[in-house]
C-alpha cells in the first residue's frame, strides 16, 4: 500500500470517528459531524482511486476531477465564509429608526441559549436609544409553550423595557419571513425599509438576514460565551452551507 493511500485511509478513519462522536455524543455540533462523514467518504474514494490509477486510466482522470471539485468547493466555502464573517459585527455608530430582534428556540417559556444571547445583545444595544421601537419576531414552534416573539417580549419587559416600545411579530417561521413581516409592521408605523434599521441576531446569522433586507441594515451581532466556542464555530460553518443552498436552490 502506497504512502498516500495509507494516509488517506487513516484520515478517513479519523474523520469517521470524529463525525460519529459529533453526531451521536456531542450532538450540538452534529452538522460538523455530518461534514466529517462526508470527508471520510471522500478520502476513502481518493484512496481507492490512488490504488486503481495505474491499472485503470479512468481512475487517474476521476481522481483529477475529484481534486478539481474539492478545490472549487473549498474556494466557494472560503468566499461565503468571509461574507458571513464580514457581517458578524455590531455597528454602534449608525443612527437607526427601529430595531428588529430575530427569534430562536424557546424551551417551554424560557429563552434558549441562542435566543438569550440575542436578547442580551439587544438589551445592550438599545440602552442609549430610548425612543426607538423594537420588533421581536418569531412564531411558536415544536416544544415551545409560547411564540418566540412573546418570549422575547416577556424577557425584555421584565428587564425594564417599556411594553409600548415593543412590537410583536408572531407569524414568521424563517429568516425571510422574519424580515418581511417585521418591515410590514414598521411600515404601518411610518418607518420605511430605506431607513436605518438594526437587526439583532447571532453573528453567524446576520449575513443571511442581509439577503432579505431591502434597505439599510445595521448589524448587531450576538455572541455566545467563550465556553460555547465549538458550538458557535459549528454555526458559522453551517451558515456558509445554508447560504450556498439559498443561492443555488
Amino acid at each position: 500500500m502506497k504512502r498516500t493511500e495509507k494516509l488517506c485511509w487513516l484520515l478517513a478513519a479519523l474523520c469517521l470517528l470524529l463525525g460519529t462522536l459529533m453526531r451521536f455524543v456531542y450532538t450540538a455540533v452534529r452538522f460538523t459531524g455530518f461534514l466529517f462523514w462526508c470527508a471520510a467518504v471522500t478520502l476513502a474514494l481518493f484512496a481507492l482511486l490512488t490504488r486503481w490509477k495505474e491499472r485503470y486510466r479512468g481512475a487517474l482522470w476521476a481522481r483529477r476531477v475529484l481534486l478539481a471539485m474539492l478545490a472549487a468547493g473549498f474556494a466557494l466555502f472560503a468566499v461565503l465564509e468571509c461574507r458571513v464573517l464580514s457581517w458578524s459585527r455590531t455597528d454602534y455608530e449608525t443612527d437607526v429608526s427601529a430595531v428588529i430582534v430575530l427569534g430562536a428556540g424557546v424551551n417551554g417559556r424560557t429563552p434558549s441559549l441562542s435566543l438569550r444571547t440575542r436578547l442580551d445583545a439587544a438589551l445592550d444595544y438599545i440602552q442609549d436609544k430610548p425612543e426607538v421601537p423594537i420588533v421581536v419576531s418569531g412564531s411558536q414552534g415544536r416544544g415551545e409553550d409560547i411564540s418566540e416573539a412573546r418570549c422575547m417580549y416577556e424577557w425584555l419587559t421584565a428587564r425594564g423595557v417599556p411594553p409600548e416600545r415593543i412590537i410583536l411579530e408572531e407569524q414568521a417561521d424563517n429568516t425571510r419571513e422574519n424580515i418581511g413581516y417585521s418591515l410590514a409592521l414598521l411600515s404601518e408605523r411610518g418607518i420605511d425599509a430605506g431607513d436605518g434599521i438594526a437587526v439583532v441576531s447571532g453573528g453567524y446569522h446576520l449575513c443571511r438576514a442581509s439577503m432579505y433586507m431591502p434597505g439599510n441594515m445595521v448589524p448587531v451581532a450576538a455572541r455566545m460565551p467563550a465556553r460555547y466556542l465549538p458550538l458557535e464555530v459549528n454555526y458559522y460553518i453551517r451558515e456558509a452551507f445554508g447560504i450556498a443552498a439559498e443561492l443555488f436552490f
